[in-house]
């Protein structure tokens, strides 16, 4: 299925690609506005889309289901014990247990203060 926005962007287009186009890239960087992971400035240009849930796990091809993220961190998300949800629609990342071992949620603020 194929959702789209109110200007007729794409929001979801559920499993038919794994890339993501530009509609849904230009709703992250208005979201997110760099990478999302915490205390990383990086601009959105040098972001890649990533899925949440794995499109190699049956993840789908969303705004809801993705996330932007510095070659750096995304390369991180897949290769270490860090993890990253959607909560609320913000991506909320968890550190691994033995550098947070109560998992506390974190959130990038870096963004978010130099959007307001």
């Amino acid at each position: 299925p194929l959702l789209l926005g109110e200007k007729s962007q794409p929001m979801d287009i559920g499993r038919k690609t794994r890339t993501f186009p530009a509609g849904i890239r230009r709703i992250l960087v208005a979201r997110d506005h760099g990478c999302a992971f915490p205390g990383c400035g990086r601009p959105p240009k040098h972001c890649d889309a990533h899925h949440v849930h794995h499109w190699a796990d049956g993840g789908v091809t969303s705004v809801g289901n993705a996330v932007l993220l510095c070659r750096h961190h995304h390369t991180l998300i897949h290769h270490s014990e860090w993890t990253v949800r959607m909560v609320h629609g913000i991506p909320t990342f968890y550190a691994p247990a033995w550098l947070d071992p109560q998992r506390r949620p974190r959130r990038n603020l870096l963004h978010a203060a130099a959007a307001a």
